[in-house]
């Protein structure tokens, strides 16, 4: 089997075993990473939540994954496990993350539309944000709503 498809195959495994792990918690999973070989992986879990996890909440919950893939003994050999949030630097992708960053800037880039043939950027204030769609209000002071599958990056914008 080629390695590509083994890490895919892991990050699944590991994806499905902290998502049971999350289930019924105020917490999500954002995303796994899988880097390096056999016996020398690191392992990249973030975790969100409605109102972002603590320190005490990644502790615990690092404590509780180790415990999980140790058992399971999905990963072989040695390996570094980082449990975090996912700072301002890494993109929303699900909709449950956005509604905790109404009021900031978002810079969101447009999925290319037929008509424009080009990715469109958007740069504005998070207004609203339900299941299905975002309200910007952009520099001009219109509203501009966008439903989450023409969204193709979403990044909170650092006040400075």
């Amino acid at each position: 089997m080629p390695s590509e498809v083994r890490a895919a195959a892991l990050v699944a495994q590991i994806r499905a075993r902290v998502e049971a792990l999350l289930e019924g918690t105020s917490f999500f999973l954002i995303d796994v990473v899988v880097r390096g070989r056999s016996g020398a992986h690191v392992v990249e879990i973030f975790i969100d939540g409605d109102r972002g996890p603590s320190v005490r909440d990644l502790e615990q919950l690092s404590r509780e994954i180790a415990f999980v893939l140790d058992s399971d003994d999905l990963i072989p050999g040695r390996y570094l496990l980082n449990v975090s949030s996912p700072g301002v630097e890494r993109p929303l992708v699900l909709p449950r993350q956005y509604p905790k960053h109404v009021g900031r800037q978002l810079e969101v880039q447009l999925a290319p539309t037929q008509e424009e043939g080009q990715a469109q950027r958007l740069r504005g204030t998070l207004h609203a944000a339900n299941t299905e769609s975002i309200e910007l209000v952009l520099p001009d002071g219109t509203h501009r709503r966008l439903r989450y599958e023409e969204i193709q990056t979403a990044r909170v914008c650092l006040p400075w």
